[in-house]
């Protein structure tokens, strides 16, 4: 993770990276509640400790892969469990998704793959009231802005592409989602019905 300031003390993170997220979503409507701000800088905080995000396979460190604990949740066998691994697919999902997204870019993957694993996780999460809180949901609608966030806070440079708009707008048109519509609305765009009178 590179950040911003190098002289930031390992006792200091948690203010730094929740003074970063504060302002860097200052804009975001509707803002981020207090439990979300304190939620993602708990976030960054984990993953700022490689052994939180790495995994060795074959001698080799290597990401997470989205799929597979997708696969993992969906093959849970235990409500608890199930849960585990979808907060864990979405802080994956949007820790990988704003700081490593151009070396999935180069494989093809777009950043409609982690709105949807990371955003559909926690969506879940929030349609279940895991924890007994709503932060799943805020986390779900504005998780496309919180790529961004994140990539700022970390010093990450991260833009959407008209492919990735695009895409999510497609996958809204077809669903008409109300979580891809909150979604749309985090990075500035208002979706509208294709039969809609202007």
């Amino acid at each position: 993770m590179i950040l911003k300031d190098k002289s930031i003390s390992q006792t200091n993170l948690k203010e730094y990276f929740y003074d970063g997220i504060n302002r860097e979503s200052k804009d975001l409507a509707p803002p981020l509640s207090e439990e979300a701000l304190h939620y993602l800088a708990q976030l960054l905080i984990h993953f700022s400790q490689s052994k939180h995000l790495f995994q060795i396979e074959n001698d080799t460190l290597s990401l997470p892969t989205l799929a597979l604990l997708y696969e993992e949740a969906y093959k849970a066998k235990t409500v608890g469990q199930r849960n585990a691994v979808l907060k864990q697919l979405g802080d994956s999902s949007l820790f990988i998704g704003a700081l490593f997204f151009e070396n999935f870019a180069k494989k093809g993957v777009n950043k409609d793959y982690f709105i949807g694993m990371g955003g559909g996780a926690y969506n879940s999460l929030g349609n279940l009231n895991y924890a007994g809180n709503n932060i799943f949901n805020e986390l779900a609608n504005s998780f496309p802005k919180l790529l961004q966030i994140v990539a700022n806070v970390c010093a990450v440079e991260l833009s959407y592409k008209a492919e990735d708009i695009f895409s999510l707008l497609e996958r809204w048109q077809q669903s008409k989602d109300s979580t891809l519509q909150k979604q749309l609305h985090s990075i500035g765009i208002v979706p509208f019905e294709l039969n809609q009178r202007h």
